[in-house]
């Protein structure tokens, strides 16, 4: 009689993904981090299950990340994510609100738009301009 003993390990790959809109500045992002109420989805076995757990277009943004690697013997995902919406509104033009959902009911951060934050970035650069000017004058 022949006794044969092996052991098998394997090591877990790790793939942290970040997805976030593109157009989401850092403090409505931090607001969405510290108040937001995110929804944690955990999902053991098969692709096919995240779509039944979460909403299709966060499903569809994964989907890219989910293509079996070799050597993969099981799955595990662990998710979190949270929606959010912009709203901009008629009244105040140079603002952006994003409402988060949070623990306590909504969450609303306002930031400047995009406008208001290059017509600061223009006064700022003329009043440098202008600084530059009247000293090289005195000088």
């Amino acid at each position: 009689m022949t006794w044969t003993e092996g052991v098998v390990t394997r090591s877990p790959l790790v793939v942290k993904v970040k997805i976030s809109s593109p157009d989401l500045p850092y403090g409505a992002w931090k607001s969405a981090r510290d108040h937001g109420a995110w929804t944690d989805v955990r999902v053991v076995g098969p692709r096919s299950s995240l779509a039944r757990d979460t909403a299709g277009d966060v499903a569809a943004a994964l989907e890219p990340w989910l293509v079996p690697h070799e050597g993969e013997v099981g799955r595990r995902i662990t998710l979190r994510h949270l929606s959010l919406a912009r709203v901009t509104l008629a009244s105040e033009p140079h603002r952006v609100f994003f409402v988060v959902p949070g623990r306590d009911g909504p969450h609303v951060a306002a930031w400047p738009s995009g406008g208001r934050v290059r017509l600061i970035a223009a006064v700022a650069l003329a009043a440098l301009v202008a600084l530059v000017v009247v000293s090289r004058l005195l000088a």
